[in-house]
């Protein structure tokens, strides 16, 4: 039988019996989440369908710079104001907001390529301006902007991606991103779900040390 978690009215699943229970162990799901199995719309505390069902173990926390090390958490600035402060600033701050995701981005999925197609963007658009200034030039910077937007957009699409992937595998919580969001809000609207996420794994420490 499977089983779906129910956190924030956000849904996740489905999961089998042992998957609760591991992910119980690792602290990815509380006890005081709410479950239900397939084919029934009544959802019930974890705690009652783990009831005294043995839950393993969860091994040690792994030493400082293990590959199995806790992941950093997600920078947690609200969406709100990250778009505000990128309206004051004429998108400045956006770009220096997708930098900073992208760098976070890194340390928890090293595959990760949108820091660097980030970088190479940026590095367009600042030559793109360098060569409107020059008259002989200016017909250049329109593509050069265009190759810059482009390069932005795959960027966004990579961080997406590795989203999904690091939120569906090493901290599963079934995170689904639309691409439509993606491209059109791309930076704001990763740092709503960055927010959502900080705020869920602050949450979920508090019910460790309070259970403690």
């Amino acid at each position: 039988m499977n089983y779906y978690i129910k956190r924030e009215l956000q849904e996740y699943g489905p999961y089998t019996l042992a998957d609760l229970q591991r992910y119980v162990a690792s602290g990815n799901i509380l006890l005081t989440d709410l479950t239900r199995s397939e084919g029934l719309n009544d959802w019930v505390p974890v705690s009652q369908v783990i009831g005294n069902i043995p839950v393993p173990v969860a091994a040690p926390a792994p030493a400082a710079g293990d590959p199995g090390a806790a992941y950093p958490a997600p920078p947690s600035l609200h969406w709100g104001i990250v778009l505000l402060l990128g309206i004051v600033t004429c998108g400045i701050f956006g770009w220096v907001w997708a930098l900073i995701e992208a760098s976070w981005m890194k340390k928890v999925e090293p595959s990760s390529k949108a820091l660097t197609y980030y970088i190479i963007a940026l590095g367009l658009f600042a030559l793109t301006i360098g060569l409107s200034m020059a008259p002989q030039y200016k017909p250049f910077s329109g593509l050069l902007n265009l190759a810059g937007l482009v390069m932005w957009l795959v960027a966004a699409f990579n961080m997406k991606a590795s989203l999904e992937e690091h939120y569906n595998s090493a901290e599963p919580i079934g995170l689904q991103l639309s691409g439509v969001m993606t491209f059109f809000f791309n930076v704001y609207y990763f740092q709503y779900h960055l927010t959502r996420i900080a705020e869920m794994k602050n949450k979920r420490a508090m019910g460790v040390a309070q259970g403690a």
